[in-house]
């Protein structure tokens, strides 16, 4: 699937998200691994996924796991604006929230999420 992170904002802006499990972790720009932020020299660059402005409109979307990564899970998102050339740990966040993923796309049926919470043992 694609576009699952969407942010509305003034048009203009350079935007990108981060993905993180319960845990704290984040994952790589890829979705192949979480790790503590900054793990082996790595930064915001590192985690970045790009959301991309539609018709100068101020709504942006990006992909939450491009790659099938990522495994079904309930993930946290945080939405950021780049202010130099590439991605900065020193960029604001400005937005945030959940997604719930059952590996392949959003859940957005309350009766499939109900089931993927039941199925992971957690309520969160």
């Amino acid at each position: 699937m694609a576009d699952e992170i969407y942010h509305n904002d003034v048009t203009g802006l350079t935007l990108y998200a981060c993905r993180f499990a319960h845990d704290g972790d984040v994952f790589v720009t890829s979705g192949a691994s979480s790790e503590v932020w900054g793990t082996g020299a790595r930064d915001a660059g590192d985690y970045d996924v790009a959301l991309t402005e539609q018709d100068a409109c101020g709504h942006y979307l990006g992909d939450f796991d491009a790659s099938g990564n990522i495994a079904a899970g309930v993930y946290r998102i945080a939405v950021y604006q780049q202010l130099g050339a590439s991605p900065a740990d020193s960029d604001p966040p400005i937005a945030q929230g959940e997604l719930c993923w059952d590996g392949d796309q959003e859940i957005t049926d309350s009766f499939a999420l109900l089931r993927l919470r039941r199925s992971l043992g957690a309520w969160r």
